[in-house]
């Protein structure tokens, strides 16, 4: 028997005939959950914040990104077929995922995070027909990163956040080691073990899923301007309840001009929310673990702003000033090795890189007595400096919309 009888590819784009596919209503009612999420998870870093605070923002973050992955992934490659009412449930899932968050070291919003999260996993996998391998997504079939959050639910902290990590790092690691390839050929091997069995009747099929590409970048980015957009609340809110003078214009200007020069490093510059200055597109799976630290970066930066412009005329507190530096320390390094793996030079990418990762590396350690509009304006410039001299920099969600 050859493989060929026991396995059907699948490449949603060609199975739509080709057709552009843009986000439905459905999908952009969806996405309305990330709103609320990256505003919730915002207020944990609000009370310092403090690396304790830090680290457990990531892991939820993480794990509502996760979740968020999942459904988007399933509505990616289903297309019109995705199922709206279970599309309705994970929403209502990740809800209760954000509403536990504000409380989330009581017992009973832990409890309820780790339940909805273990549920919207679980069903994630459901919606999946049997026989059917998504290639680009395994961790929307594969169980071993639910287990710690589920033994979690009987650990105390700090014990339950470390076992929080561990799951959190097997579905990442997942992703990194093509996981979809080797659950693809476990599946044949299922299959041909049944008809060695039963012979040639009911003979099950095989089927690798993949992603629409351009459609899966678009609602990629679309995150990325949630996220974005959430900063430009920050900045209006803090404002709004703070003594105008020329302080805060200045931080406020300055904080818009940082989320500018993100928006553009991401967009216009960058292929499904990630910033990017080589020659050609990620792989997708690849492309989905970069968004997710893109994406938290871009989060903590915009959380980290709107605690910088609440005090316009002091510097900024060594925790803020911390989460604004390494935030862009980590988008920045993400730029790096998206640029390295889609083709561009070492060379050329040292030059726009590294004269910014010293800047911000000086800014943490020494820039403890400097301004918040200073310390706000040298993050920009910071930006500034990528988007003049990255190398062959691109449009590439415009070059999409007129393939």
């Amino acid at each position: 028997m050859t493989d060929d009888h026991l396995m059907t590819f699948m490449n949603t784009a060609e199975s739509a005939g080709g057709a552009e596919r843009h986000a439905s209503w459905t999908e952009l009612f969806f996405d309305l959950v990330v709103v609320a999420g990256v505003l919730q998870l915002s207020h944990l870093l609000h009370e310092g914040p403090t690396a304790a605070d830090l680290a457990l923002y990531v892991l939820l973050y993480l794990a509502f990104w996760i979740a968020w992955v999942c459904f988007t992934v399933y509505g990616n490659v289903e297309g019109d077929r995705a199922w709206t009412p279970g599309l309705l449930l994970a929403m209502l899932g990740l809800a209760v995922m954000v509403a536990a968050v504000p409380g989330i070291r009581g017992t009973r919003h832990y409890l309820a995070f780790v339940a909805a999260y273990v549920f919207l996993r679980w069903l994630s996998s459901r919606f999946w027909r049997r026989g059917r391998v998504v290639m680009d997504w395994p961790v929307a079939q594969m169980g071993l990163g639910v287990l710690p959050w589920i033994v979690s639910l009987w650990v105390d902290a700090p014990a339950r956040y470390w076992l929080w990590a561990l799951g959190i790092g097997f579905d990442l690691l997942a992703i990194l080691a093509n996981a979809g390839g080797h659950m693809l050929r476990g599946a044949q091997e299922w299959a041909e073990r049944l008809v060695r069995k039963n012979g040639d009747h009911g003979r099950p099929v095989i089927e690798a899923a993949y992603a629409d590409v351009p459609h899966l970048m678009e609602r990629l980015s679309l995150y990325v301007i949630i996220v974005l957009g959430e900063g430009v609340i920050q900045i209006t809110t803090v404002a709004a309840d703070t003594a105008w003078d020329v302080h805060l214009a200045a931080a406020a200007l300055g904080s818009f001009a940082l989320l500018s020069g993100l928006w553009s490093m991401s967009l216009l510059n960058g292929f499904g929310g990630i910033p990017k200055t080589g020659r050609g597109d990620l792989p997708v799976r690849l492309a989905l673990s970069l968004h997710c630290l893109t994406t938290c970066a871009l989060a903590s930066v915009a959380a980290g702003l709107g605690l910088a412009l609440a005090h316009p005329h002091d510097p900024a507190a060594n925790g803020v000033r911390w989460l604004l530096c390494a935030g862009l320390m980590v988008y920045f390094g993400v730029s790096v090795l998206a640029a390295a793996v889609s083709g561009a030079r070492w060379q050329s990418v040292l030059g726009w890189a590294l004269p910014c990762l010293l800047l911000l590396s000086a800014l943490g350690f020494f820039a403890r007595h400097l301004g918040a509009g200073w310390l706000i304006w040298a993050l920009a410039t910071a930006v500034g400096w990528q988007l003049v001299f990255a190398p062959g920099k691109r449009g590439s969600l415009r070059e999409h919309a007129s393939a």
